[in-house]
């Protein structure tokens, strides 16, 4: 807040619509990045089948994981729409 004594006041108008006299912000860049960053997408992703709840199938497919060595019960199991930070994207699956 600038306490100036040149400093001019704010119009209302202005203050209703919360810019303060600032031009209002840009539409974020990163908004819906996170969409296309899902496992279906990542070369890592392995699917292994359609998932089935009370005889009917799910929206999603069931995968595995294999960014990383398995552990003593196997690779991860994910879903197709889940995310990590150690997404990686394959070409082939756009």
């Amino acid at each position: 807040m600038d306490l100036s004594p040149d400093s001019k006041p704010v119009p209302e108008s202005e203050l209703a619509t919360g810019t303060g006299g600032r031009a209002p912000m840009p539409e974020d860049p990163w908004k819906n990045r996170a969409q296309s960053m899902r496992c279906m997408t990542c070369m890592f992703f392995v699917f292994k089948r359609p998932v089935e709840i009370g005889g009917m199938l799910a929206n999603g497919f069931l995968g595995r994981c294999r960014r990383h060595a398995p552990t003593m019960s196997g690779y991860p199991a994910v879903f197709e729409t889940d995310w990590c930070g150690d997404h990686k994207l394959d070409e082939n699956k756009i």
